[in-house]
């Protein structure tokens, strides 16, 4: 029965008849069967392996990152998975990165007028990361501050137009300004991209001062475990980081109080200066100091993998297309002093995104007939450090990027409580919208629109390199709304946020509900399967911004 007609088309008729209820209708022979497979246990099973001390917080370019890859390595082997790259016995797509650590002693931040100069003090008014140039870096240079650092030419918006900053060191505001529409804040506040372009125009470092709305955001002191952490820059074939920005010697993020010390000392009033970007306003000017920074390097070569395996589809010509479900399965590893918690195990952040994704591929190979497309799972590395993983794998793709049809990327799905809706940032952006739609609707999940805008998401996470190389994609994670009336769903996920992400207290002790990943999970399989199986590939919205700046030509 019904297996002349297309999946995508029944969800369709689903959809469309006001009569009938979802759960009721006839959707795929064996929907509701596959559906059911998917068991909240087994993702907290994943969780348990993952998140457990003995993977000492699966760290990218450490053995632990390596226990937890061939632990997926494994799922993939038992649940049929093929090989995608070249080598057919192999589900790794080695990287090698070059590491580097900031030397805690180095740091140095001074100011001066040409009379007076002024110190810094690090970790209380200012923090730096490594770099990827010397491992001894100093520059000296003239501070000119440039509003939020963009040019946004659909706004008219050019913090650059009127003063010349090559060989200087900018200031900027952290964030972009609150007029922009979502997109357009999430794209111009990437902090990637504010670096492309300063160093388009010669420049030799950004200092970032954070706005009233960052402050709140995160507090200045949730910034310290992470300092003197290894980054990590993927290196290209000529030995090059890609996106290690070199030119920019003399970056620093300045707290509050550092931000209105050098502020004050150049006569500038800072909370004038928040009030007026925040309006709209578009001002840059030449803060008539200088600054010198210093710092030390340790680098060093390291490898760590993309664990990519796939379900072939079915269909002779729509085989040779790919969805992705991605989720990165590295986490910060080891922090801090011995004395205490200091394993940063991830256990939402992000073993349940892992568990999530396997729980996935699992029940697809299950399937006696595979959807018309083929589906790639990938494992992703060295999220923790830039999107390192997902960018290494759209830029030296292992089939053609114009072959994959859609990215769906899951991250830190916090599942502690019976959810009952459900978030995709960036479905706004494409067709992919409609499936979730229809996705949802038949589960009878509420898909609620992004929440919190402000925090711009959808760029934060693995899905975004996606985007960058035109591929329409969604972040997939729960929602706020508990099924239970007992539990505030919004209160506990705002709780995780504020007291356990990136804390060493993500871990298996923090609550979880069976019900609220089934639920979840459940709807990534569905959505998983109308895109494979739909007959046009998801599409960018005509006039859309992402689409317009990254789509295919």
């Amino acid at each position: 029965m019904l297996k002349n007609i297309s999946l995508f088309s029944i969800l369709l008729l689903i959809s469309g008849c006001d009569n009938l209820s979802p759960k009721k209708a006839f959707f795929w022979s064996d929907a509701e069967s596959l559906i059911q497979e998917i068991e909240g246990e087994n993702i907290r099973q994943h969780m348990r392996i993952l998140a457990d001390d003995e993977m000492q917080g699966r760290e990218a370019g450490t053995d632990n990152y390596d226990k937890a890859a061939n632990y997926v390595i494994q799922k993939y082997e038992e649940y049929g998975l093929k090989p995608l790259s070249a080598n057919d016995n192999n589900y790794l797509q080695p990287i090698k990165f070059l590491e580097s650590r900031l030397d805690l002693d180095s740091p140095n931040l001074s100011i001066s007028n040409g009379r007076d100069t002024l110190d810094f003090d690090f970790k209380e008014e200012f923090i730096r990361s490594s770099g990827y140039g010397n491992n001894s870096e100093q520059v000296t240079a003239s501070l000119v501050f440039v509003g939020y650092g963009i040019n946004a030419p659909e706004y008219n918006h050019n913090d650059y137009s009127e003063i010349e900053v090559k060989d200087k060191i900018l200031v900027i505001l952290s964030g972009a300004p609150p007029h922009f529409n979502t997109a357009q804040r999430a794209y111009y506040s990437s902090g990637r991209v504010k670096s492309e372009l300063a160093t388009e125009l010669g420049a030799l470092g950004i200092i970032t001062i954070r706005t009233p709305v960052d402050q709140k955001r995160r507090a200045w002191e949730r910034y310290l475990p992470g300092i003197g952490a290894p980054g990590m820059r993927w290196l290209n074939e000529d030995g090059i980081a890609y996106q290690g920005f070199e030119k920019l010697k003399g970056s620093a993020l300045m707290s509050d109080t550092g931000a209105k010390k050098m502020f004050g000392f150049s006569d500038h009033d800072i909370d004038q200066i928040f009030t007026f970007h925040e309006n709209g306003g578009i001002g840059s000017f030449d803060m008539g100091i200088t600054a010198t920074l210093s710092r030390e390097s340790i680098k060093r070569e390291v490898f760590s993998s993309n664990v990519i395996g796939y379900i072939e589809g079915s269909d002779n010509d729509l085989r040779h297309e790919y969805l992705v479900f991605s989720s990165h399965l590295d986490h910060l590893g080891i922090r801090g002093e011995k004395d205490g918690d200091n394993i940063y195990n991830g256990a939402y952040d992000n073993a349940a995104g892992i568990g999530s994704i396997l729980e996935i591929a699992k029940v697809i190979s299950s399937m006696p007939e595979k959807p018309k497309r083929s589906i790639i799972f990938a494992a992703v590395t060295a999220e923790e450090k830039g999107l390192q993983g997902s960018s290494y794998f759209v830029k030296n793709p292992l089939i053609p990027n114009e072959n994959i049809i859609a990215n769906i990327n899951i991250d830190m799905p916090y599942l502690g409580f019976p959810v009952a809706d459900l978030h995709a940032f960036g479905a706004e952006h494409s067709s992919l919208f409609d499936a979730v739609k229809t996705a949802t609707d038949y589960l009878g999940i509420q898909f609620t629109p992004d929440p919190l805008p402000e925090e711009v998401r959808f760029v934060r996470s693995d899905q975004f390199s996606f985007v960058k190389e035109g591929i329409p994609a969604i972040g997939l994670r729960p929602g706020t709304i508990s099924s239970d009336s007992k539990i505030d769903g919004a209160k506990e996920l705002d709780n995780f946020l504020k007291n356990h992400y990136h804390q060493p207290s993500d871990d298996l002790n923090l609550p979880y509900s069976p019900k609220g990943a089934e639920g979840f999970v459940r709807t990534g399989l569905l959505l998983g399967l109308i895109l494979a199986d739909q007959d046009q590939k998801p599409s960018w919205n005509d006039g859309d911004f992402f689409g317009e700046k990254f789509g295919f030509k």
